[in-house]
């Protein structure tokens, strides 16, 4: 065959699989894309992306839940991740976690009971300590960063008589339960209850035993706490019936 034949042959063959190959080349995705299940090119998820999350989102902006605001007037209960900082040291704020007891573990001064304050009233507590005997003046600083969802137990009581709810409730560390706030938490009183003599017994530390009354009426018309004392374990609630009601 003359050699001119050849180069034509060879020309043509090349120009016949010149359209083949931009075809199957339109077909490959661009580098650092994948391709849908609709067979169009899509961006590559990326490591960390979680579905429905747009492509390429950065695993470091990923929506994360937001930290519920703290009131500020929140008392201090057992298991409260809190931040304590006394400026002056230039040390940072130390993470400390309410114990079972109640109290922050504060260098230099050792455990100090903060359960039934507020962030500002033990970090007062925790100035006038430390000016007391180891700085002229000092600035603290006592944050809330968590708050503990486990209840710990410091105690029971008991209700009974003309209350809705008749039976015991738990007293929980870092939480002051009145005599009105145990009942309003059982529901209140029925129609029959006598709100002017709720009667409170208390076994004492020497055995005896200490019997009071509570006018639960005057308490929740005027709301003088002086009135409405604090419960303690073991106080036992009885509000009696009235036979006359006026």
């Amino acid at each position: 065959m003359p050699s001119s034949l050849i180069r034509y042959c060879s020309l043509a063959a090349l120009l016949l699989a010149a359209p083949v190959a931009s075809q199957a080349q339109g077909f490959a995705s661009p580098r650092g894309q994948g391709v849908t299940p609709s067979g169009q090119p899509g961006m590559q998820m990326q490591p960390g992306t979680q579905p429905g999350m747009q492509p390429g989102y950065p695993a470091a902006y990923a929506p994360v839940e937001r930290m519920s605001i703290v009131d500020p007037n929140k008392k201090l209960s057992a298991g409260d991740q809190v931040t304590v900082e006394i400026v002056e040291d230039r040390e940072g704020g130390l993470p400390r976690v309410v114990t079972a007891t109640g109290e922050l573990d504060v260098p230099p001064l050792g455990r100090v009971r903060v359960t039934g304050k507020t962030a500002a009233d033990a970090a007062a507590s925790i100035k006038q300590m430390l000016e007391k005997d180891y700085y002229y003046t000092a600035t603290v600083r006592v944050s809330i960063d968590q708050v503990s969802k486990v209840q710990v137990q410091q105690g029971m009581i008991q209700l009974s008589g003309q209350v809705r709810m008749v039976g015991s409730q738990m007293l929980v560390a870092g939480e002051a339960m009145t005599v009105t706030g145990a009942i309003l938490k059982a529901g209140g009183l029925t129609e029959w209850g006598n709100a002017k003599k709720v009667q409170v017994t208390r076994q004492g530390k020497d055995g005896k035993t200490e019997k009071f009354e509570v006018d639960f009426k005057k308490v929740t018309e005027t709301g003088d706490v002086n009135a409405d004392p604090v419960l303690q374990d073991g106080d036992r609630i009885f509000v009696p019936k009235v036979f006359v009601r006026f």
